[in-house]
């Protein structure tokens, strides 16, 4: 039985349902083959020519696919090849934070193809903030082509329909339907998430934990956070709380930005100082190692992950500040998992709101309709 000939006992199948599955059939093996034949998807596919045919003409008719002129030189009669059209449309991941926006576009394969970020004052309105933004997305969209799905991460609790529900970080921000304001700057589908949440599955995507099913990620130093991955997909919880752990670790001594800002250093500063042998300094990144740790540990005892990643500002700790939290974490939970840092940089989490994009666009089909 193949997705073309449904057989007896769907007889009755809605045949949108049906086209839906040769549709989806056919991109996912195109997806995963530079340029197939149709005699070569009929054998991968189980789908006859026929329906093929019809599905190639719909799919190379919304840019998706794409023809090639059949090969020379061979005996017989050269065939016509196909093959996915990732250029058709472009994702484009945002990342809000206190004091800068960043941005990265990438094709539907998810290859960037561009990154910008801009620095805004801390106190910066919403609407003057959202406006910076939207001239940062259009100028990094540009090169990409039309854009035909957003992503966007943001400090704070974002619910499924992308609308924050709570943020103490960024004015004006709680209630701001954020998925709606950064579709509706291309006239496209978009949505959102906190950024924490979207740096474990950007990590999970293209970095540290791309083997691992189930990860802990630690957002550490400006901005900060936790996020969960569990069976290879980000998990946001009911209300997009989840791995919000800021009314459990409430004192700022466990607050590694509280703690450099009140120290007057940066996280590179202390971290080399310490190699260097200054006392303070061992103290201070003993310190930080500590609260990184403190924070990973509440969702390991909980989850039992494969793999804790530390992102953000601390990574510049390198394996010392590494070798740190693996010996914290020890005293703290009964079963430690894997430990590592980051290999992102400050593009974990728009690549993050970039994969969410590309996800609910997978989802949707390319906004195909039936």
């Amino acid at each position: 039985m193949t997705p073309s000939d449904p057989g007896p006992a769907l007889a009755g199948a809605d045949t949108t349902l049906v086209r839906r599955w040769n549709r989806r059939t056919t991109l996912a093996t195109l997806r995963a083959h530079p340029e197939l034949t149709l005699s070569e998807m009929a054998k991968l596919t189980g789908l006859s020519r026929q329906t093929l045919t019809a599905v190639l003409e719909e799919l190379t008719a919304r840019g998706l696919v794409q023809a090639h002129a059949p090969t020379t030189g061979g005996s017989g009669r050269p065939a016509r090849r196909y093959s996915f059209r990732a250029t058709a449309g472009a994702a484009l991941g945002l990342h809000f934070s206190r004091a800068e926006v960043r941005a990265i576009s990438t094709d539907l394969d998810g290859e960037v193809i561009a990154r910008e970020r801009i620095a805004v004052p801390s106190g910066m309105p919403a609407p003057e903030r959202l406006d910076a933004a939207r001239d940062l997305a259009r100028r990094v969209a540009a090169p990409a082509g039309p854009v035909w799905s957003v992503g966007a991460a943001t400090t704070g609790v974002v619910d499924p329909s992308g609308r924050v529900r709570r943020s103490s970080q960024i004015p004006g921000w709680t209630g701001l339907d954020l998925a709606g304001t950064a579709g509706g700057w291309f006239g496209c589908a978009a949505v959102a998430g906190n950024d924490g949440t979207l740096a474990a599955l950007g990590e999970k995507w293209q970095g540290t934990a791309r083997y691992a099913e189930d990860v802990v990620l630690i957002l550490s130093g400006r901005p900060s956070g936790q996020g969960i991955v569990l069976g290879g997909r980000a998990h946001h919880g009911r209300s997009g709380a989840a791995a919000e752990l800021g009314r459990l670790l409430r004192d700022q001594t466990w607050n590694a930005a509280a703690v450099l800002e009140e120290a007057g250093r940066s996280a590179e500063d202390v971290f080399r100082s310490a190699a260097d042998g200054e006392a303070e300094a061992s103290r201070l990144a003993d310190h930080l190692a500590h609260h990184t740790a403190r924070a990973a540990s509440v969702l390991v005892s909980v989850l039992d992950p494969e793999l804790v990643v530390v992102a953000g500002e601390l990574t510049v700790g390198g394996q010392l500040f590494l070798d740190a939290v693996r010996e914290h974490l020890g005293t703290m939970c009964i079963n430690v998992p894997a430990v590592a840092l980051s290999t992102l940089g400050q593009d974990v989490v728009p690549l993050g709101a970039a994969r969410l994009a590309l996800d609910a666009l997978e989802e949707k089909e390319y906004v195909l309709e039936a």
